[in-house]
């Protein structure tokens, strides 16, 4: 008389997102690009950009970020070529939403982004350490009596969650990984160089334009909150300018004034990224 009536099992659910997730991370710890991308090129970027730079050790807490970033370029890849598996083709047999399979690749790239920053930033603290000792000409280890730990964990999250937002637009776009790393690439490098993470931003924000322009790269936003998580002087720096003046800039190298800014935006690009993710996204490779 009564239908039977179809109930959420939570228990079941999560056994199966687990399953899922732990396949998802075997699969990564397996793939050699995933570490080359995630440890090496970061620690190699971090070595060769402090040197380029005077040793400026404060600039090795924005080089620690590297992983965070290199999600993308781990993860586009990894989303077609599940796209194209066997097991992905015939994962509705199995009675396994797609969505959840998706939100098992988000969490393993996450936790990965987290590890591989704490894993470089050690790194780092080690290179400061060698190069510029203990004492206080040391800025890296001097920023760490200022940091803002609610604002340090936040942005890490936000950064490496606009990797994935990325990765997993232009991996649902592509249909072969070769047909969208280039693109990939692309977007990586101006992440990297123009919002704040390898080149001093004292410098590259001086033009008005650039300013502007750089409220395009999604990155952008979170990196200057993890900035500013360890900053002591708050939105408002200082640098030494011409015949040893110092001058002053407000807002982050006049980008933001204010902490819910770069918070604000970061989440409505997040927003955009997966809303147009959700229109875009195939399943099904065309050939």
């Amino acid at each position: 008389m009564f239908k039977k009536i179809d109930t959420f099992n939570f228990k079941k659910q999560s056994s199966i997102f687990k399953n899922l997730t732990l396949l998802v991370y075997k699969s990564f710890i397996k793939e050699p690009r995933s570490i080359i991308f995630m440890l090496v090129v970061p620690i190699f970027f971090s070595v060769m950009f402090f040197f380029i730079f005077g040793k400026d050790g404060k600039t090795l807490f924005n080089y620690a970020l590297l992983p965070c970033l290199t999600v993308l370029t781990s993860l586009t890849p990894a989303i077609v070529e599940w796209k194209n598996s066997v097991f992905l083709k015939r994962i509705d047999i199995t009675g396994v939403k797609k969505s959840m399979f998706i939100g098992s690749i988000w969490l393993v790239y996450l936790l990965a982004g987290i590890f591989f920053y704490i894993v470089v930033l050690s790194f780092n603290a080690i290179l400061s350490i060698i190069a510029l000792g203990t004492g206080d000409s040391n800025s890296f280890l001097k920023a760490f009596s200022s940091i803002k730990i609610g604002y340090l964990l936040l942005s890490i999250i936000l950064i490496c969650a606009t990797s994935i937002a990325l990765a997993t637009l232009f991996g649902g776009i592509a249909n072969s990984s070769g047909s969208i790393q280039g693109i990939v690439m692309m977007v990586y490098f101006f992440s990297i160089f123009l919002s704040g993470i390898m080149l001093p931003t004292e410098s590259l924000f001086k033009s008005q334009g650039m300013v502007i322009f750089t409220y395009f790269i999604p990155h952008k936003y979170p990196v200057f909150l993890y900035m500013y998580s360890f900053s002591k002087t708050g939105w408002t720096e200082t640098y030494q300018g011409m015949q040893g003046t110092q001058v002053t800039f407000q807002g982050a190298v006049n980008s933001f004034t204010s902490s819910w800014q770069p918070i604000v935006g970061s989440l409505a690009i997040l927003a955009g990224l997966f809303t147009l993710t959700t229109f875009t996204f195939k399943w099904t490779a065309k050939r």
